[in-house]
């Protein structure tokens, strides 16, 4: 796995990011109900920032808009001890930073241990969702055999009340699949990003 950026970075900006004017917060990324607590969470890591949030991208998770922040600077040995640290709800916020984190290693451990242990809450289905639609196919392929055994009404749910950010999310999984892993995989429907957008329309296609 290659945990820098590609050197092709127009895919990145075919999203619908939102610049923000500050830095983003982590708060706006998670359901109001929980941001107290997501404060609290993020307090313990935000001192070793290296640069401050700047993009987000949006989605609809019940009702509610959030604003994700795209990529998070924490420092990375920082933010596994506050994780190893936290409990409940505050270790998943702590995970779902992790999802967006710079570092591809500690952005896959993150993913892992958030697939597993995030349950059916709805607020962490995007945090699980996006990197699948990244350019680490390892981690995509990570996520789709954590999904595979999860109750699809929460995919069902954030896929149908997400139909622009699924289509741009197909966008980005067929780009980074065309520009990086053809020859990996020369049939799209076996590149892992691919399983991964299938599984959200089939699961958007179930009747209640």
């Amino acid at each position: 796995m290659s945990a820098g950026r590609p050197r092709h970075h127009s895919i990145k900006n075919r999203m619908f990011l939102v610049r923000c004017d500050t830095r983003c917060d982590e708060a706006m990324g998670f359901p109001s109900r929980l941001r107290t607590v997501v404060r609290e969470a993020v307090a313990s890591v935000a001192a070793g920032e290296q640069q401050p949030p700047r993009d987000a991208f949006t989605v609809g998770v019940d009702g509610e808009m959030l604003r994700i922040p795209y990529r998070l600077y924490y420092d990375p040995d920082l933010l596994c001890r506050a994780t190893g640290n936290a409990r409940a709800t505050a270790r998943l916020v702590l995970l779902c930073c992790g999802t967006r984190h710079y570092d591809g290693y500690l952005r896959q451990g993150c993913v892992r241990t958030l697939v597993t242990e995030g349950g059916e809450a709805s607020w962490v289905v995007p945090y699980v969702i996006q990197p699948a639609g990244e350019y680490v196919a390892d981690i995509a392929r990570d996520i789709l055999h954590g999904l595979a055994g999860r109750n699809p009404a929460s995919l069902r749910a954030f896929a149908l009340d997400n139909p622009a950010y699924l289509k741009t999310f197909e966008r980005r999984v067929t780009s980074y699949w065309s520009c990086y892993y053809r020859q990996a995989y020369p049939e799209f429907h076996r590149y892992p990003g691919a399983q991964v957008l299938a599984m959200l329309r089939a699961a958007a296609s179930r009747s209640e």
